[in-house]
């Protein structure tokens, strides 16, 4: 059901620090649903994440960790560790999660992030529409660009776009 150990440990972690967010708020997750919706939509998306990575959905914790592959999806990120970061400071920017501030200091600091990614994915975490006020579920068999689009995020991968356009990335975003 979990990844391995070092994810059970990140999963207590975090339902240990933060908050709980929307703890009883349901969501219907059916990898077999969705693995039979067509590709390119959300839905299919998410499980091609999941079989990519070997993952299964995680079914424990509050609506953020049990909808955190499906920000993944969404931001383009990958689930590498570079990836992670970014995601946990786009995670800060959208909630108060205190071990995406944690996890994002890690990174600075150990210089997985650089100080321009940080400030990049708070940008888009802060500027994209609040996930948590989003209805998945009524965009499982919508087209992921479309959904981008819905949220205000970019059609182009987070971690992507800053690599191909680091020089492109405005002083202005760390107000």
């Amino acid at each position: 059901m979990y990844r391995d150990l070092q994810t059970r440990f990140i999963l207590w972690l975090a339902r240990t620090l933060n908050p709980p967010v929307l703890r009883d708020r349901p969501i219907q997750i059916c990898p077999d649903h969705l693995r039979n919706l067509p590709d390119g939509t959300l839905g299919r998306e998410v499980v091609r994440f999941w079989d990519e990575n070997q993952f299964e959905p995680i079914e424990s914790g509050d609506y953020i960790q049990r909808t955190h592959d499906i920000w993944h999806v969404v931001t383009g990120l990958s689930a590498s560790e570079h990836d992670e970061f970014m995601l946990q400071a786009f995670t800060r920017a959208q909630v108060f999660r205190p071990t995406s501030a944690i996890v994002v200091l890690y990174g600075v600091v150990h210089r997985s992030l650089s100080w321009r990614e940080l400030r990049y994915s708070l940008h888009w975490g802060r500027i994209a529409q609040r996930l948590l006020d989003w209805d998945i579920e009524a965009d499982w068999a919508t087209p992921l660009p479309e959904v981008r689009r819905k949220l205000g995020l970019p059609q182009v991968s987070l971690s992507k776009q800053t690599r191909k356009q680091q020089s492109a990335i405005p002083d202005t975003m760390n107000h």
